[in-house]
């Protein structure tokens, strides 16, 4: 006799035999009990959380002979044919390969008939966002009205794809990820049952693996069985999965934390596959570690999770960084799933950009650590000495006022350079002028260049205005707003314009930030935020200039006699 799976021989058959779906169950067996049951029901949640399951134990409950039941008997005819998987009034169809609208209408036509044997005829249709649109329409009508003896149970890891006319004619059930705790519990029993002796641990490290998928849990431990025999221990799993163990995790962690790039890119399976799982098990530490430092490790949040030290561990990194690393890493997914083939490149450049300091270091503490520089710059002998030579005249009657000569500053090309009236044009210093303190002297000698934000518009300063730029943004086009708030910063805020300098853009940044109708949205959210127009420059400090700057550019150009010209 062939091997059946512990995913099959242990897949629950009855709702008491379901874990960790309480809400769902409740829902139900109440609907059987209070004699409201509904004609279409769908379930969603991530892949093995059991919405299949859920479905097939709903059938049987409906059919059994002693029912419909929240108790079926298992003995009848229709429960053991419910459970061998033959039971024709029970019809499985996987949307993924039945997409088209002929099938649909096939099924249509087909349900108008009655059961042959059952008190229900009943459609598990799994993966129904996979239906082409016309297909969805030609199963609206019955959806809505099917012949009472019909039922449909939809199962889906992707709700937001099926269509709101389909959802409004169900009944959803949200299945969520299995707790850690209730997972290991069900691998206990089904380790009791096979006669397997596992060391103290193995156990929560597989429920850990599984990241909440009870079939996934099922089928680590069935690699593992095979690998080493009914006593495993925990070091046979990290051999296993060393990439995405605890032991691995924490590994990892201890090199990005140390800025090791290349530790960290030999420490990475020397074999491609499993980067999703890796990426998956970097994102839940980091995420237990912020609920750890911001809610506690007691938090509700966290309920089987090992919580041991991830408080110290998001207090060495520190919270907003925590932040940023998980955003770099959920984008790294993102990257994966729509280049499959490049996972392990995409893997290795985001662990190379989160060893980097300057990469994943808040926009707060570069800002304290640029007034710490020019404080320091302010108060150097050197500075002292050249600052009687660019500070400003004292007033005079017929020179405007310095607050009114500041938006002339702005409004001209962002730069200014002191004339020769700045320094001379007026009348000799009054004698009072040098017993002035030293910070007053220093002070105008910074170079305009390095603080023109701090002008005022619209009532909102500079900060204000970037912090609702990138909120508003982050409404209307996440994936834009995630570049330009980790990458960007405001440098130049003026009446009419207003510079955001970027650094250190990735290829996939560039795209998005050179994409003429991105920039026109950044500019109108911008204009918005501030309440008049300003036209909004990007600027890449790291990208090479185009025009005459390019090389091969000038030489064609000089071969052909032609004229290079920048693109607006």
């Amino acid at each position: 006799m062939s091997y059946l799976v512990l995913a099959r021989k242990y897949r629950p058959r009855t709702f008491a035999e379901i874990a960790g779906q309480d809400v769902s169950t409740s829902v139900l067996t109440g609907a059987i009990s209070e004699n409201r049951v509904g004609h279409a029901y769908l379930f969603s949640g991530p892949r093995g959380t059991g919405k299949t399951t859920t479905a097939r134990a709903f059938a049987k409950a409906l059919n059994c002979e002693s029912g419909p039941t929240t108790t079926p008997c298992g003995t009848c005819e229709r429960c053991i044919a419910a459970d061998a998987g033959n039971d024709v009034d029970i019809v499985e169809i996987d949307a993924a390969s039945n997409t088209g609208v002929d099938n649909v209408r096939a099924l249509r036509d087909q349900a108008a008939y009655m059961p042959l044997k059952a008190r229900f005829k009943i459609y598990i249709i799994d993966e129904v966002h996979m239906l082409s649109k016309a297909a969805f329409n030609a199963l609206l009508k019955t959806l809505e009205e099917p012949p009472s003896h019909v039922k449909f149970f939809f199962a889906t890891t992707e709700p937001h794809k099926v269509l709101d006319t389909v959802l409004s004619r169900c009944q959803v059930l949200h299945l969520s990820p299995i707790s850690e705790s209730v997972i290991a519990g069900r691998l206990n029993e089904v380790f009791a049952a096979e006669k397997v002796d596992p060391e103290e641990g193995v156990t929560a490290e597989i429920a850990q693996m599984a990241r909440g998928g009870m079939r996934d849990a099922l089928s680590i431990a069935d690699q593992l069985l095979a690998l080493v025999g009914s006593k495993p221990k925990l070091e046979d799993l990290s051999r296993l999965r060393r990439d995405s163990s605890s032991s691995g995790i924490e590994e990892l962690m201890q090199l990005l934390l140390a800025g090791d790039s290349g530790a960290l890119l030999g420490a990475l399976p020397s074999s491609e596959g499993g980067e999703d799982e890796l990426i998956d098990g970097l994102l839940g530490h980091l995420r237990a570690a912020l609920i750890a430092a911001m809610c506690g490790e007691n938090s509700p949040l966290l309920e089987g999770t090992r919580t041991t030290g991830l408080k110290a561990r998001a207090s060495e990194i520190g919270s907003r960084r925590v932040q940023l690393w998980l955003e770099e890493l959920l984008a790294a997914r993102e990257r994966m799933r729509l280049i499959p083939s490049q996972s392990r490149l995409i893997l290795e450049l985001c662990l190379v950009d989160l060893c980097r300091e300057e990469i994943t270091m808040p926009l707060e503490e570069l800002v304290i650590r640029l007034e710490k520089l020019e404080a320091r710059l302010g108060n150097a002998p050197s500075t002292a000495r050249v600052a009687p030579s660019v500070a400003p005249a004292p007033a005079a009657p017929r020179s405007p006022a310095p607050t009114q000569r500041a938006p002339q500053v702005q409004e001209s090309e962002g730069r200014h350079e002191p004339s020769a009236q700045d320094i001379h044009g007026a009348s000799q210093p009054e004698p009072m002028r040098a017993s002035a303190p030293q910070a007053d002297v220093v002070k105008p000698q910074r170079p305009r260049r390095v603080d023109p934000i701090a002008t005022r518009s619209a009532g909102r300063s500079s900060n204000d205005a970037w912090r609702g730029f990138i909120d508003l943004l982050s409404e209307r086009a996440p994936s834009l707003a995630s570049v330009l708030k980790t990458r960007g910063k405001l440098l130049e805020f003026g009446a009419t314009t207003a510079l955001v300098q970027l650094s250190n853009l990735r290829d996939q940044d560039r795209l998005l930030i050179g994409d003429k109708r991105n920039r026109a949205t950044c500019a109108k959210i911008f204009s918005e935020i501030v309440g008049r127009d300003i036209e909004l420059d990007l600027q890449d400090s790291s990208g090479a200039r185009r025009g005459s700057q390019d090389p091969f550019t000038k030489h064609v150009a000089d071969l052909f006699g032609g004229r290079i010209e920048d693109e607006s």
